[in-house]
């Protein structure tokens, strides 16, 4: 398949993702984190916090734990960002719980909140595990040209989650990616760097999985895999799990 007809068709897949998921409870509940909590315009106050890399050999670990939040993830390509993270928090919420703090120590980056928009540049510099972890709220993230990443979790009691993988991501190692709502809808849209091998399978009590994967092997309905998933170099293993929403899935 030539490099034109391949986009073609992600592009279409792309689109199958948007519509299905715009619909779907789980993405509602996560638009709804995002405008519901923030559209009556309440006075809010923002904050930033970043750091440049130093000498850093290991994995660095993201962990943010945020009870009610939409949380975002974003890498760019630039080897001097550590992280740059921006959060708006209500003034409402200050008072009662004063102002949110990142740490760094041990090669963690930690974030430990209530209520706030939360959204996260990561660089390029180093290797990152990411654990994001909200109760009521959609996690969205984004691995493109600069991201550079092992294991990865995302969980969320209420809340969709959007999650995008590009060619241009370098994985570390045989990294799994979890990804867990109680109630919510997932689009997962995964385009593999070349020599990695891939394993999808989705989880859905209530609410279905949509899984288009033309180039990958069916396992059974909601379980793909590449057919040099046990040989390849590398290998990805992702699973997708919701108890009341449903998940879509595009695997390139």
């Amino acid at each position: 398949m030539s490099n034109y007809q391949r986009n073609t068709s992600v592009v279409a897949c792309i689109f199958t993702v948007l519509i299905v998921g715009a619909v779907s409870i789980g993405l509602v509940a996560y638009y709804g984190t995002n405008t519901f909590n923030w559209n009556i315009n309440p006075a809010t106050t923002d904050f930033h916090f970043d750091s440049e890399v130093d000498t850093i050999n290991d994995t660095v670990t993201l962990d943010i734990d945020v009870t009610t939040a939409g949380v975002s993830v974003v890498f760019v390509n630039d080897s001097s960002v550590l992280y740059d993270i921006d959060m708006q928090v209500s003034n409402s919420t200050l008072e009662t719980e004063g102002n949110p703090t990142v740490t760094f120590a041990s090669n963690t980056i930690r974030l430990e909140y209530t209520t706030g928009k939360v959204n996260v540049t990561l660089g390029s510099g180093v290797n990152y595990t990411l654990d994001l972890h909200t109760t009521t709220g959609g996690i969205s993230v984004v691995l493109n040209e600069g991201a550079h990443v092992a294991d990865i979790t995302l969980l969320t009691s209420t809340g969709g989650m959007s999650f995008t993988m590009t060619d241009k991501t370098r994985l570390v190692g045989d990294p799994t990616f979890d990804f867990e709502t109680s109630t919510g809808g997932m689009s997962v849209v995964v385009i593999l760097p070349s020599g990695v091998g891939g394993s999808f399978e989705g989880v859905s009590t209530t609410g279905g999985v949509a899984i288009t994967a033309p180039s990958w092997t069916k396992i059974t309905s909601t379980h793909y895999e590449t057919h040099d998933y046990d040989i390849a170099i590398q290998s990805l293993t992702i699973t997708a799990e919701t108890s009341t929403g449903g998940i879509v899935a595009v695997l390139t």
